[in-house]
């Protein structure tokens, strides 16, 4: 791969995690699951285990956006540091850092959550897809 082509690559994953971000800060459930394989599987040390699949994604992601809205809160996702590496497969290996930002109604702004993520991401249907997903909080141990 040339490097222009390299380069056009990691802008447009770029351009994808941005959509993504904004589609769950911005609380568009079904943007954000169709950001997810149908198969994918999104682990955290935050949860008992792991959720499977699209439909479980956009549920639990309108549960959380719910009980958020209805709390005032404005939540914002920034991602920084994204290291990629390519697998075997053709898929990428991401890893950034995400701080979640949290503003109360007329409160300032606060660091929420600090964590790692780590996802494998694939093209499908023109565009990136994340097929597994960790999200490591830094409070909490390991995944075990």
């Amino acid at each position: 791969m040339s490097a222009q082509q390299t380069a056009a690559r990691r802008q447009s994953l770029l351009d994808f995690y941005a959509h993504q971000m904004h589609a769950a800060d911005g609380d568009d459930v079904d943007a954000y699951a169709g950001t997810f394989t149908e198969d994918t599987v999104f682990r955290s040390n935050a949860l008992p285990g792991p959720v499977q699949g699209r439909e479980r994604i956009r549920e639990a992601t309108r549960r959380l956006g719910e009980a958020r809205r209805a709390s005032g809160v404005v939540r914002r996702h920034l991602l920084t540091s994204l290291a990629v590496t390519e697998l075997a497969d053709g898929a990428l290996a991401t890893r950034g850092y995400v701080l979640l930002v949290e503003t109360a109604r007329e409160g300032a702004p606060q660091a929420y959550l600090s964590t790692v993520m780590e996802d494998e991401v694939v093209t499908e249907d023109g565009g990136w897809r994340v097929r597994h997903r960790d999200v490591l909080r830094d409070d909490l141990p390991p995944l075990g």
